[in-house]
């Protein structure tokens, strides 16, 4: 019990002290040269907090990512932890659509916003068509996205239904979906818990490229569906490759 208490204080000192230090960096680089020169600085920030929990992590399937054009990631979503996986091993200019409150964490938020980060309050309002019709343009011309397409993270580790924001965007962009997907993150620090759970295995998985040109926004429900399966398909093996099995 001493030894858990050690533990997670220690992992969520260290998240704190390395995300303190590393924000106003990434602000600063992100508002000084151009935000993917921070990117660096982002695989440090998520291989550096997950190391201070000790993760086992790996990534299979990073060479299905496509190298000379933007795309839309799609994946599921357990942890808070989930985000610092895809840093520590997508190496592609990418950015999160996420939710509106994490941009109103001091420090943290402005780092986020700064870098390019997309937030969405998930009412589907005009506000977040508005935002959403940005990123369309900048997808185009200069960063790839990452959705969580289950809008929200997972309390069981079973999938929830794919909101259609991530199909929408990609055939507004013209822009291949790589779906991915994660699985042990939920364990580290489950939804509403308050204990890190030390050394935990995870693995990433990606699949191949979806290509999305010739499609309108009548393919938007089939291309969700299609998403959904193929998240599906590499979650299974993502679960036998971290060894939790919801």
């Amino acid at each position: 019990m001493i030894r858990k208490l050690l533990q997670t204080a220690f992992a969520g000192t260290a998240a704190v002290g390395i995300t303190g230090v590393l924000s106003p960096v990434v602000s600063a680089v992100s508002l000084l040269r151009e935000p993917q020169d921070a990117d660096g600085l982002l695989t440090l920030w998520g291989r550096s907090v997950l190391a201070a929990a000790g993760v086992r992590h790996e990534a299979v399937g990073v060479e299905n990512i496509p190298a000379g054009t933007h795309v839309v990631f799609v994946s599921n979503h357990q942890s808070h932890y989930d985000a610092l996986v895809n840093f520590a091993h997508i190496h592609k200019h990418t950015r999160y659509v996420a939710k509106a409150e994490l941009f109103r964490i001091p420090v943290f938020g402005p780092a986020l916003r700064r870098a390019g980060n997309i937030p969405v309050e998930r009412t589907g309002g005009g506000g977040d068509r508005a935002r959403l019709s940005e990123a369309v343009t900048a997808l185009r011309e200069r960063v790839s996205v990452l959705f969580f397409a289950e809008g929200t993270r997972s309390t069981d580790g079973r999938l929830r239904p794919f909101k259609k924001g991530a199909a929408t965007l990609a055939i507004q962009a013209g822009v291949p979906v790589v779906p991915l997907a994660v699985s042990g993150t939920r364990l580290i620090l489950p939804k509403g818990g308050r204990a890190v759970r030390w050394g935990q295995r995870v693995a990433l998985v990606v699949g191949r490229p979806i290509p999305t040109q010739g499609l309108t926004m009548q393919d938007r429900d089939a291309l969700t569906r299609q998403l959904e399966d193929a998240v599906a398909e590499l979650y299974a093996e993502a679960c036998k490759r971290s060894g939790d099995t919801p």
